[in-house]
């Protein structure tokens, strides 16, 4: 998407996570996260939101490490936040990822889940 895009959206990423994974996990604002273990080392984790009074819920961040996909992790980490989200209420979940090639395995992974891709357009542009 262009280097200077990138670099406004992603260029701190790793910071962005850091902030981030402080604030995902808090009940009493419907929000929770669940860490998946293999052999012992944290395969990944997934963080979702619900909106109760909405009956709807949205998975805000999913992550596998590298030496860790491909062995069911996400899967068992989705499956794990959508019964959460059911027993909490809610009737649709939404979760987002990349349109690249780094992001074609998440996809699958989401399509394999069931989950519908709708046909959005979001637009940058360097100033």
């Amino acid at each position: 998407m262009g280097e200077a895009v990138f670099a406004n959206q992603h260029g701190t990423w790793r910071d962005d996570y850091v902030k981030q994974v402080a604030g995902l996990h808090d009940p009493a604002e419907h929000r929770y996260v669940a860490v998946a273990e293999i052999d012992g080392a944290v395969a990944g984790y997934v963080a979702w939101a619900v909106e109760p009074e909405r009956r709807n819920a949205s998975v805000t961040i999913l992550a596998v490490s590298a030496q860790h996909r491909r062995l069911g992790a996400g899967t068992v980490l989705c499956e794990h936040a959508f019964a959460a989200m059911r027993e909490l209420g809610a009737e649709v979940v939404m979760i987002g990822t990349g349109g690249d090639g780094f992001h074609a395995p998440a996809r699958a992974l989401y399509e394999a889940l069931g989950c519908t891709p709708l046909p959005i357009a979001v637009y940058y542009r360097a100033l």
